[in-house]
This record gives structure tokens, C-alpha cells and sequence, in this order.
């Protein structure tokens, strides 16, 4: 091997490593320095409680639900809107059955509250082009609640959420989504609870700078007239939303207090759902190239630092290990592909044996491998154009309307 060779494998081999890293681990603690200071130039002067803002002068809201296939949540989901609290009179309940055959439309026909709107189309055609048809409903209110039908939501979770749009300059707003799965189910993908809570302290921070890159569509908020009609083949319809609403100026805010809850899917159902949020994340970077403009500020740097190199990650790791493998006759770089070999064989492991009872050390290699092969499975459909605009739910536990 030259030396010219050699000093290219071992710049690829830390520039990999320095990549994966960075996004990972350097950036939230980069996160942590920046929003402290951001908050200290603000000053201590925070948003009012949600207690202090008077009934009447709170914004009219409409959530809006896209429905397919919900009979097993849609009675809980209901009853979880009817426990909001908010004034009866400035919130209203948008809800549209996108082809359902199971007992979905019934449930919807059967609600006996005038503050609950429903659509029944009979032809399934896709939660994009639902939400656009509901949105054009949307006249009176100001602020537009996206929710899922199986994510059920804290009473005061839409009075946090609301706080922030006091301000002119904040056009989107993101609820803390708490994922939990039923004590013992060794099926349930437990590490997506523990990446959710990293996930959210990310956001939280983020929020700081009014940039937060990663839209959670069971529970965000938007004013309506920043609300663009999506093309159909949107695959991520919050994730576009919500860059196409930062690209225009507008701060996105994360609210820690503003909370509801999910229960996750087994190990099979979450790998699914993330090939597909895979795929839509790289269709979304193309539908609003903007968001990489080095003059969108603190908003093009979180999107590249939490979201764009974590969608590069699988390169980085088979760069990585490629330089690794070739310079494996130094002893140092020989260790290092031990332990390579020692994290990759214990996620294929824990992959090819969900169930199989594995210390708990070898769960982070498992999920982390999973997510990645999932970017590269959301690469493949997107290159193909094979990823639909429906989809396959993840089976998930009923969970509670409380």
C-alpha cells in the first residue's frame, strides 16, 4: 500500500467516524452551548402560563384527522378530543375516513357532538390529499392541530400548544409524543421509547433557536394561512409542512409540556414505518431544496447536523469499515475492527432473533443497525419511486383515552 493510499484510507476512516459522531453526539452537546445562550440573551421573560390567558382570548383551533382503517382507536380518539381542555366554542374536530372498510365510517356517522366534522370518501386515496380536503374546510380558525388517530392527548396539551403563536415570527409548534409499550410485551420495540426521549431533549433544544428540523405529525400545530396544499404524492406531509413553513422565515417551536401518547409496534411494524418515513425524508429534501440555504441560518444547520448526516450515517458506517478492513495490519485500526465487528454482530443478532432474551447491552446495536438499514431500505424506494402514498398501519396496542 502507497503512502498516498494509506493517509486517503485513514482520512476516510476519522472523517467517517468524526461524521457520525458529530450528528450523534456532538451536535446536542454544540445544541446545549447554543440554546443556553440563546435563552440568556432573551432573558428570563418566558410565555405566559396557559392559566393566564383568558378563555376568550384564546385562538380558535380545528384538529384535523386522517382516518383509515381506525375502528380498533377511533372510539378512544373521540372520547380523548371530547376530554380536551379547552373552551367548547373556540375548538372544533375535523375528521376524514380515507376508504375505510372496517367500521370506521359507522363511528364517525355515529358522533353526537357539533363541534365534530366528518368526511367519508369512499375511495381510498391517501392521508395528503385527505388533509388538503379537510383543510379547505378550516375557515374560522386560526391555529390547525394536526393529530393521528391513535394518539391520544394530555387535557391541556392544545392550551401549551397555542402559548408560542402569541408570537408573529412562530408558525409551527410540536407536541412531546411519549411512545410506551405494555410492561413485559418482549415483542414491543422497547428502544423506541428510550430514542424518543434523546429524540425530544434534541427538539427541546433546538426550539431555543426556533429551528426544530424533526416534525412530529401525531401532535404539531400550524397557522392556518401558512398551510400550502400538498402534492399527492407526498409521503411525509408533516416533515414538508413543516420545512416549507421554517424556509419562509418562520421559527418552529418545540413544547415539552404539550403531551400525548402512542404505543409502539413490535420490532417488524416500527422497521416498516421507518422505511417509509425514510423514504419521504429524502423525497422531502428534494420538495424543498430551501431548507439547505446557508441563508436560512439556524434553520439550514439543524437540518444538516440532526437530520441530513443522520440520513448519510449508512455511508459513513460502510466507509468507515471499508477503510478499517484495509487498514486492519496496524494494530491500532486492527482494534477498532474488532469492535466494529463486536457492535455489527451483536445488532444482526438481536435483529435476526427478535425474540431471543439479549442483555440489554446489545440493544442499542440492534436498534441503531435497524434504523440505518431502514435509511437505506427509504433510499431504495425513494430512488425507485416504489414507496406509496398509503400504507400499512403498525400493528400497535389499543391505548387508552385518559
Amino acid at each position: 500500500m502507497s503512502g498516498q493510499t494509506h493517509d486517503i484510507l485513514q482520512l476516510v476512516f476519522w472523517a467517517s467516524l468524526g461524521a457520525t459522531v458529530y450528528t450523534y453526539f456532538l451536535y446536542p452537546l454544540l445544541l446545549m452551548v447554543l440554546s443556553h445562550l440563546v435563552r440568556g440573551n432573551r432573558g428570563k421573560v418566558g410565555y405566559p402560563s396557559a392559566e393566564q390567558v383568558a378563555d376568550n382570548m384564546l385562538p380558535r383551533v380545528t384538529m384535523v384527522i386522517s382516518a383509515y382503517n381506525e375502528e380498533a382507536v377511533l372510539p378512544g380518539k373521540i372520547a380523548n378530543c371530547k376530554a380536551i381542555d379547552y373552551p367548547t366554542e373556540r375548538i372544533s374536530f375535523l375528521i376524514g375516513s380515507d376508504g375505510s372498510d372496517d367500521g370506521t365510517t359507522d363511528i364517525l356517522r355515529n358522533i353526537n357532538d357539533n363541534r365534530f366534522g366528518t368526511v367519508h370518501n369512499p375511495v381510498r386515496s391517501g392521508k395528503v390529499q385527505m388533509l388538503n380536503q379537510l383543510l379547505k374546510m378550516v375557515t374560522l380558525s386560526d391555529i390547525v392541530v394536526f393529530s393521528d388517530a391513535n394518539t391520544m392527548y394530555q387535557a391541556d396539551a392544545i392550551r401549551q400548544m397555542v402559548k408560542p403563536f402569541e408570537q408573529p415570527q412562530v408558525g409551527c409548534v410540536i407536541g412531546k409524543l411519549e411512545l410506551t409499550a405494555p410492561a413485559g410485551d418482549r415483542n414491543a420495540c422497547q428502544p423506541e421509547g428510550l430514542y424518543w426521549r434523546y429524540e425530544n431533549r434534541i427538539k427541546q433544544m433546538e426550539s431555543a433557536l426556533g429551528a426544530v428540523p424533526t416534525i412530529n405529525g401525531g401532535i404539531f400545530a400550524i397557522r392556518r394561512q401558512l398551510y400550502e396544499e400538498l402534492p399527492g404524492h407526498t409521503v411525509t406531509e408533516d416533515q414538508v409542512l413543516g420545512m416549507k413553513i421554517m424556509v419562509r422565515g418562520y421559527r418552529c417551536m418545540f413544547v415539552e409540556n404539550a403531551r400525548a401518547r402512542e404505543t409502539v409496534s413490535n420490532w417488524a411494524g416500527e422497521l416498516r414505518r421507518r422505511v417509509r418515513i425514510s423514504a419521504g425524508n429524502f423525497q422531502s429534501l428534494f420538495m424543498v431544496p430551501g431548507i439547505m440555504n446557508p441563508r436560512c441560518g439556524r434553520v439550514s444547520f439543524a437540518f444538516i447536523s440532526h437530520k441530513l448526516l443522520r440520513w448519510l450515517v449508512p455511508f459513513f458506517l460502510a466507509a468507515m469499515l471499508t477503510a478499517n478492513v484495509l487498514l486492519a495490519g496496524e494494530p491500532f485500526y486492527g482494534s477498532t475492527l474488532l469492535l466494529q465487528a463486536l457492535f455489527y454482530a451483536g445488532g444482526l443478532i438481536g435483529i435476526a432473533l427478535p425474540k431471543l432474551s439479549v442483555p440489554k447491552i446489545l440493544i442499542v446495536p440492534k436498534y441503531f443497525l435497524a434504523m440505518n438499514i431502514a435509511i437505506l431500505l427509504g433510499l431504495a424506494r425513494f430512488l425507485t419511486r416504489s414507496q406509496r402514498v398509503t400504507w400499512t398501519k403498525a400493528a400497535r396496542h389499543e391505548p387508552s383515552s385518559k
